[in-house]
């Protein structure tokens, strides 16, 4: 049975934005190598947490609290550091430039995104 509730609703917000964000960071691919693999890893690895989390809530059977507390963690903290080094990186850009500015619009949704795991992550941890 499906359960629609407050941590349902986070965790569809962000799974639109994960996969908002992998979108943008197909399209503003770089080649910087370190900072290439944090923000690789932590879009793609964190769109397929979040899909499962959301799956989890939906069909009824959710991942252990203590589970979805370390990804709500790791997730902000991962995603607020990748969203700081793509600004840094875009940030010398013009403006007129189509990439920088979907480079820009990426790592402003992945500080939202980090901002919006430690809501959740909250909400997990009030849960009963």
């Amino acid at each position: 049975m499906a359960v629609f509730n407050r941590l349902t609703l986070i965790k569809l917000v962000e799974l639109c934005l994960a996969i908002a964000i992998f979108w943008l960071h197909y399209n503003t691919f770089e080649s910087e190598h370190v900072k290439l693999f944090v923000e690789s890893t932590t879009f793609m690895g964190f769109l397929v947490v979040v899909v499962g989390t959301f799956l989890g809530l939906i069909t009824g059977s959710p991942v252990n609290k203590t589970v979805d507390m370390y990804f709500c963690v790791a997730g902000a903290v991962l995603y607020i550091a990748s969203g700081s080094l793509t600004i840094q990186h875009f940030q010398g850009w013009t403006f007129r430039s189509s990439v920088s500015n979907m480079g820009l619009t990426k790592g402003s949704l992945a500080i939202i995104q980090g901002v919006i795991f430690l809501i959740d992550g909250f909400f997990t941890f009030k849960a009963e």
